[in-house]
């Protein structure tokens, strides 16, 4: 039986990679969503495909922190199921969650069981408990957007989670080889200079005439993790990392 909670999520307006997901999975094109940062700087996001891969396209260092997805869990941006569907195959009790209603009505027609519509700012242990872990893949970690809300965040966990549980996070080092180019280093610069953490930084996500609302999404180097957890009573205890684009996942339990 479908179990789907509804929280918080975007506008229909707004959702611009639900659509791209929805217009791949139902044959009508698809393709990359557009990432447009507050300096005119633009990039292109995985195409609408790597919502879905299968285990096999997964990269390296998420295929070797699975081992640690266990027990009841929480998917957060799951996206259109890419992890969620998978490690529900694998016998475990996963709930994806997601702002996109969209994305989540996706990965309920993938067959996803349970399916929260919810944000990072609302999800609190009235939400959900008991979990015995929490990921956040893709470079998800990001949707925590600042320090202040970070923190907040792992103090959250601490009251969501069981006593031995694990939060994977997935992020890129803000200062490594991903933002080499001229325009991310002087993007990086200035936040430092104006009390930002370097790899805060401010966009918008556009698909067709769809388009999100800015907001803040967050880059940390293993360092600037490390300062985010204090006080939280959680530490990194293992990484997993792409050390071709500084990317790494952060395995994270009660200190």
């Amino acid at each position: 039986m479908k179990n789907y909670k509804e929280i918080v999520g975007l506008d229909a307006h707004e959702d611009a990679y639900g659509n791209n997901i929805a217009d791949t999975f139902y044959g009508k094109g698809g393709g990359y969503d557009i990432i447009e940062r507050e300096d005119g700087h633009f990039t292109l996001n995985g195409d609408s495909d790597a919502y879905t891969e299968k285990f096999e396209l997964w990269s390296h260092i998420q295929k070797e922190a699975s081992s640690h997805v266990v027990g009841k869990v929480l998917d957060i941006g799951c996206g259109g199921g890419k992890h969620s569907v998978h490690f529900q195959e694998q016998g475990l009790d996963i709930t994806g969650m997601d702002n996109s209603p969209l994305a989540l009505k996706i990965c309920m027609e993938r067959g996803l069981d349970n399916a929260l519509l919810c944000d990072v700012l609302h999800l609190d242990e009235k939400v959900i408990n008991e979990l015995d872990t929490i990921f956040m893949w893709g470079n998800n970690f990001g949707l925590l957007q600042n320090a202040v809300i970070a923190k907040r965040f792992f103090r959250n966990c601490l009251k969501m989670c069981k006593k031995n549980a694990k939060i994977l996070i997935e992020t890129l080092d803000p200062y490594g080889k991903a933002f080499i180019m001229d325009d991310d280093r002087r993007y990086i610069d200035d936040n430092r200079l104006n009390g930002r953490l370097g790899g805060q930084i401010r966009v918008r996500v556009r698909y067709r005439q769809f388009v999100t609302a800015w907001k803040d999404y967050l880059f940390v180097s293993k360092v600037e993790l490390t300062e985010i957890l204090a006080g939280t009573g959680w530490v990194i205890t293992e990484t997993f990392d792409d050390t071709e684009i500084d990317q790494y996942i952060a395995v994270i339990e009660r200190n």
